[in-house]
């Protein structure tokens, strides 16, 4: 994929960086390791990529997991921000300062964070972080997140949520993310998940953030079928807050589920390219890197394709590809097959204000 991309020295620093934030794995199977969150059928690793302008980037995340070892457990989240900052230097002030709250020893969820690395040609790598806000239980979601704004001194930039079914475009918060840096690109981000039942109650939700034409956003929605109905896989956006000098970033992303809306990758691929139609480079570039990941006949089932994303606002318009190398079963369930000790309706989870399922 880096090849593809033609990130020449970025993209070795990258792999580099993968062999890095996995030493954890060990020389563990795929199947020896516990069910990762990060993709859908549990594979461990998700890749991401650009798919617009000259000089795109490309970014895997990775959840630490070590053989024999619950995926919940702390310590190799631990382990991995170490060696980050002994080996790459990255900035640990804000790392350290939701930790005390989101990395508990005796969390309650099966999944606590993830890292990432994001390369492009020119320039150096960019790592993150996401931690999951169930850590106490799905009820506890908005109680986390306000802890760990307010330890992050943004409390007076936290989004509007919903806190209940006849607020279920507004979405509820499931992921915090930090980017491990301490400049002024560094962003902190909040995801959440929307239960809105069609593409129009997520141009509503989003109408007030820049950029999102409400034509727009129901194209991009339609990657999930002409009618796309959000109560079985959510729809998700992120709201950037701040970068790391305290600047007010209000961009938002909207992220729309594609495995759960297609019976095979072959489909989700003729969906994307029906919606690249008119943009021939950003089109080529999607099938080069489909067939960088793909290892199966695409009509075999689903779970290549993760997400589609879209943010557009002043800096440009930026779409990326989210695939799976699909470690594991073709065809991965709803919320994934980390997830497959939860077994409550998602609308309950809605109705009782919680963000994760």
């Amino acid at each position: 994929m880096a090849r593809t991309l033609g990130l020449g020295a970025g993209g070795a620093g990258l792999v580099a960086a993968f062999h890095t934030m996995t030493r954890c794995w060990g020389t563990a199977a795929a199947d020896e390791l516990p069910l990762s969150d990060v993709s859908p059928d549990g594979s461990p690793i998700e890749f991401a990529a650009e798919l617009d302008g000259a000089h795109p980037a490309l970014q895997f995340a990775v959840e630490p997991l070590a053989p024999g070892v619950p995926a919940k457990d702390p310590a190799a989240a631990r382990k991995v921000m170490s060696t980050l900052v002994e080996r790459y230097g990255v900035d640990a002030e804000r790392w350290s300062a939701v930790a005390e709250v989101l990395l508990p020893d005796d969390a309650a969820c099966t999944h606590v964070a993830m890292y990432g690395a994001e390369a492009r040609r020119e320039g150096p790598i960019r790592f993150k972080v996401w931690f999951y806000l169930d850590v106490e239980g799905p009820l506890r979601n908005f109680d986390l997140l306000d802890a760990a704004l307010e330890r992050l001194g943004l409390s007076a930039r936290r989004p509007v949520f919903g806190a209940g079914p006849d607020d279920r475009g507004r979405g509820v918060p499931f992921l915090l993310s930090l980017d491990l840096a301490n400049d002024a690109t560094a962003r902190v981000k909040v995801y959440a998940r929307h239960f809105a039942g069609s593409a129009g109650e997520m141009a509503a939700t989003l109408a007030g953030y820049p950029g999102f034409r409400a034509g727009e956003v129901r194209s991009l929605c339609r990657l999930a079928g002409e009618r796309p109905d959000f109560s079985t896989q959510p729809a998700v956006t992120c709201v950037s807050l701040a970068d790391a000098g305290g600047v007010d970033r209000t961009q938002a992303t909207l992220y729309v589920p594609l495995w759960t809306y297609a019976p095979d990758d072959a489909l989700i691929r003729d969906r994307m390219r029906r919606f690249l139609a008119a943009q021939p480079g950003a089109a080529r570039r999607y099938e080069r890197l489909l067939a960088d990941v793909a290892h199966r006949p695409l009509d075999a089932g689903t779970g290549v394709h993760n997400y589609v994303s879209w943010r557009p606002g002043g800096s440009g318009l930026r779409r990326k590809i989210y695939l799976s190398p699909q470690m594991h079963d073709v065809n991965p369930p709803t919320f994934g097959a980390g997830r497959r000790d939860r077994t409550e309706d998602p609308a309950a989870w809605t109705a009782a204000g919680s963000g994760r399922a």
